[in-house]
C-alpha cells in the first residue's frame, strides 16, 4: 500500500489506537460486552499494523437472545417510497428487532455455550415456572415484542485512507469467505476529510429463530415473557450456534492469512523503496546470475 496517507487519516488512526491501548478493565465501548473481543485481538492488531487502515468497530461473533424494542406506530404515510422513514425518522422509534424503546439482550456469549441440562428456557429468558406457549395470532401485534435467538458471525468495520488502501482489504475479506463484505461509504470521492469504510461480514453463517414473545397487553406494564420453545429445542439451537462458531473461526484464520500476505508485501515494498544504488546493483547482478543459471539448466 504505497499510496500516500493523508495527515487527517493518521490523526484519526492515532486516536483510535490510543483508545485501544487502554487496558481491558478500563476500556469500554457501546457493545453489549463493553470491550473488544479477546478472540480477535490478534486480528485487530494485525489490521492496525497495516498502512492506511484502522479498525473502528468489531465483534468476534456471538450467540444471543434479544427482546426487540417496542414497535413504532408508523402508518403507510410515514414510510417513504424507498422504504426509509418519513416524518418519524427524527422521532425516537424502533423497527422490529431494534434496540430502541426497550429492546435489550437477555443473553449474549462471544464463545461457544456449554450445552447441558442446566441450559433451560427459564435460565435464558429469565422466567420462572412458565410453560411453553402457543402464539395467539389475535394478539395486538403492535404490543407484542418478539424474542429471537441468533448466531451472528464476525463483523469488522475498517476505515481506510483511500480506495487504494481499501481494495486489498476488501479482496482479502472476500477471499477468506466473508462474501457480503463491501464499502459502506464513498463520500471520499467528494469530501477529502471522509475516508472509505470497509465492512467485513458474511451472512452465510447467520442463524436466527423466534423463541418467545413479550405481550404487553397481558400486564399493562413491561409485559409478560412467554416461551415458544422447550428446553430441548433451545439446546438444539445452542448446539447449532456452537457449530457456526467453528465455521466462523475458520474464516477468521483465512482472513489472517490473507492479511499477513499484505503485510509481507508491504515489508518487501519498503525494503525495495529504501534500497541504495549499490544494493540495487547487487540485487540486479544476482537476479541476472539466477536467470543465466536457469537458462543453462
Amino acid at each position: 500500500m504505497n499510496s500516500p496517507v493523508p495527515p487527517a487519516f493518521e490523526a484519526k488512526k492515532n486516536k483510535i489506537l490510543a483508545d485501544l491501548s487502554i487496558p481491558d478493565d478500563q476500556y469500554t465501548d457501546a457493545s453489549p460486552k463493553g470491550s473488544v473481543d479477546s478472540g480477535i485481538r490478534d486480528l485487530i492488531t494485525l489490521i492496525n499494523g497495516l498502512e492506511g487502515v484502522v479498525t473502528t468497530s468489531s465483534c468476534a461473533g456471538r450467540i444471543s437472545v434479544f427482546l426487540e424494542g417496542k414497535k413504532s406506530k408508523a402508518s403507510s404515510d410515514d414510510i417513504g417510497m424507498d422504504g426509509t422513514d418519513g416524518p418519524l425518522s427524527n422521532a425516537q422509534s424502533a423497527v422490529p428487532g431494534g434496540k430502541g424503546l426497550g429492546g435489550h439482550w437477555l443473553f449474549v456469549s462471544h464463545d461457544p455455550v456449554q450445552v447441558d441440562l442446566g441450559l433451560t428456557v427459564e435460565a435464558i429468558l429469565g422466567v420462572s415456572g412458565q410453560e411453553m406457549q402457543s402464539y395467539d395470532y389475535q394478539l395486538n401485534s403492535s404490543r407484542c415484542r418478539l424474542i429471537k435467538f441468533a448466531f451472528e458471525p464476525m463483523i469488522l468495520h475498517i476505515m481506510t485512507a483511500s480506495l487504494h488502501h481499501a481494495r486489498p482489504i476488501l479482496a482479502a475479506a472476500l477471499n477468506a469467505g466473508f462474501r457480503e463484505s463491501g464499502l459502506q461509504s464513498l463520500r471520499c470521492l467528494d469530501d477529502p476529510n471522509a475516508f472509505p469504510m470497509v465492512a467485513i461480514r458474511t451472512a452465510g453463517l447467520g442463524l436466527s429463530s423466534v423463541i418467545g414473545f413479550c405481550n404487553e397487553e397481558a400486564t399493562g406494564d413491561g409485559g409478560k415473557i412467554s416461551p415458544l420453545v422447550d428446553d430441548d429445542h433451545l439446546r438444539f439451537l445452542m448446539t447449532l450456534g456452537n457449530e457456526r462458531f467453528k465455521g466462523n473461526s475458520e474464516r477468521i484464520k483465512r482472513l489472517e492469512e490473507q492479511l499477513r500476505r499484505i503485510k509481507e508485501n508491504e515489508t518487501e515494498s519498503h525494503e525495495m523503496k529504501w534500497e541504495d544504488k549499490a544494493a540495487r546493483a547487487e540485487r540486479k547482478r544476482n537476479e541476472g546470475l539466477r536467470e543465466q543459471a536457469r537458462r543453462r539448466g
